[in-house]
């Protein structure tokens, strides 16, 4: 993993204490920045910073609620990153598109 200098503050993937600007860290995209300390934890999950509608069921996930991953593409040698929220209660989401699903089943019956 690379050692980078954090061009701007946000806790850490593995502790969540902050990372202060400047302060050398370990940094991958999937996991986040981590203090050099914290490298041999496992990251725990990535907040979304930004209120977002969760991508399996579309309820909107408050700020720092749900789960971010991201995924990275590359084509024609331009890499696109995309960004996907989803909500942190795997049950109850699963739950929101098995009653979607018997709604829309309904309604076209």
């Amino acid at each position: 993993m690379p050692v980078l200098v954090a061009q701007r503050g946000g806790p850490c993937a593995a502790c969540g204490a902050p990372v202060l600007k400047g302060e050398r860290i370990e940094y991958t995209l999937g996991a986040g920045p981590r203090h050099l300390a914290c490298a041999d934890k496992a990251p725990e999950l990535r907040r979304n910073q930004h209120a977002a509608s969760c991508v399996l069921c579309g309820v909107q996930v408050p700020k720092g609620a749900g789960a971010l991953s991201v995924t990275e593409t590359c084509e024609s040698g331009a890499y696109t990153r995309r960004w996907a929220v989803s909500c942190v209660d795997f049950l109850a989401c699963h739950e929101r598109i098995v009653a979607t699903r018997i709604a829309v089943t309904l309604n076209m019956a």
